[in-house]
């Protein structure tokens, strides 16, 4: 059926690399198979059934339509699909018509707003994060219309703004809350922190105007907002201050031992060596626990160096389309029910964790941060925090 389509400007002539591709979307992680495409493995028959036979099995959670069974994931988890070439054996031998949903449809993200189908791209996906996020301009929107089979994608959220209006539900406000959220981090005149820091205490305001119900006040500070009455000076806080504790918390060996991307392992062990050996403390301590390091070592060096800080400001673009595209993508700050902060918190704690990664990789390279460091960092945490409930837990502190 031909629908109303509204996507980021890159989205529109995004086409899957394939084998060309640096990364690969069959191995690094789960995948899942929906109810109805295992079904159809099931009942297969001939070369389908044979090709088939004892890669995939059923989710202990029969209630979950959309993660129904699982691919039964080879080493290095890749899909048992996956062959030589970096290609499908299904979609190469049998058609796309027999992929599950999760192969058909990535790195397409499908919500329906207010009836219309919003299709944005996963940053777990390299060509995604070279298409989107290292563009100099600031991302653009653009409404079109687009066959779209309803039952070959699956729709992660649905809102109708307008059933909420009237009541005391924040979704009423949900065009006035996006489009302010965008043009926020969209706004050059402020640092990528100072940003963040604006856009939460907008939330915070949102909240407290929400919980004392007067939702005039609401409609007010909306206004000023979209007008730019309120001083986004007063707003911007202060930059952002890592201690020991966090730096070394990125690299903890049980953090490490769970990751399932070898891209972000990677990413993991090359800033590991860099940001303990900046400071000669790599033969001191031990990350369990049982050592103690001197506090403040890492935090010091860096805000004594400012080096890596002013190269990431080069890129300050980079991580600007990132987060439009997690605002766009996700519906922050809707996408936690409606814990604002919580929402804005996770956004935050994102940027926090790519930046420190970005600048470790950096001390162990001892090469200057560019765009391409910084999207590899963000593609391979991004596919990682789609299955790894270790840096799920890690984005919620």
């Amino acid at each position: 059926m031909k629908v109303n389509t509204f996507l980021p400007k890159y989205m529109v002539e995004f086409k899957c690399v394939s084998s060309s591709c640096t990364d690969s979307c069959c191995a690094g992680w789960d995948i899942n198979i929906d109810e109805d495409t295992y079904n159809k493995y099931v009942n297969s028959t001939g070369e389908l059934k044979g090709l088939l036979d004892g890669k995939f099995i059923k989710s202990e959670d029969e209630h979950d339509s959309f993660n129904y069974g699982f691919m039964v994931l080879k080493d290095e988890n890749r899909c048992p699909f996956l062959n030589s070439n970096m290609l499908c054996d299904i979609h190469g031998g049998d058609g796309q018509e027999n992929l599950c949903l999760t192969c058909k449809g990535y790195p397409r993200v499908f919500n329906i707003v207010d009836n219309v189908y919003e299709k944005s791209g996963l940053p777990s996906c390299m060509e995604i994060c070279t298409r989107a996020f290292l563009n100099k301009d600031k991302m653009e929107f653009v409404e079109s219309k687009e066959e779209i089979e309803e039952k070959n994608i699956e729709i992660r959220r649905i809102i109708d703004s307008e059933a909420f209006e009237g009541t005391e539900s924040l979704l009423q406000y949900f065009w006035d809350i996006r489009v302010i959220s965008i043009n926020i981090i969209q706004d050059r005149r402020f640092s990528i922190e100072e940003r963040l820091n604006i856009l939460e205490n907008f939330y915070k305001q949102i909240d407290g105007i929400y919980n004392s119900g007067e939702f005039d006040d609401m409609e007010e500070l909306l206004e000023d907002m979209n007008n730019e009455d309120i001083d986004y000076a007063d707003l911007k806080g202060v930059t952002f201050k890592e201690n020991n504790e966090f730096y070394i918390s990125l690299a903890e060996d049980e953090l490490v031992k769970k990751i399932r991307s070898v891209r972000l392992r990677a990413c993991v062990m090359e800033y590991k060596a860099g940001i303990l050996n900046q400071n000669n403390i790599l033969d001191r301590i031990t990350l369990n626990g049982s050592d103690e390091l001197n506090q403040g070592d890492i935090g010091k060096y860096l805000k004594e160096t400012q080096k890596y800080f002013n190269e990431l400001e080069e890129y300050a673009y980079v991580f600007e389309n990132y987060l439009v595209n997690q605002i766009f993508k996700d519906l922050i700050p809707f996408n936690k029910e409606e814990s604002l902060i919580q929402s804005v918190k996770v956004l935050i704690n994102s940027y926090r964790i790519i930046k420190a990664y970005v600048i470790g990789i950096a001390m162990n390279s001892q090469e200057k941060i560019g765009g391409e460091q910084i999207i590899r960092v963000i593609q391979g945490l991004s596919k990682d925090i789609e299955h790894n409930r270790v840096f799920n837990e890690l984005l919620k502190k």
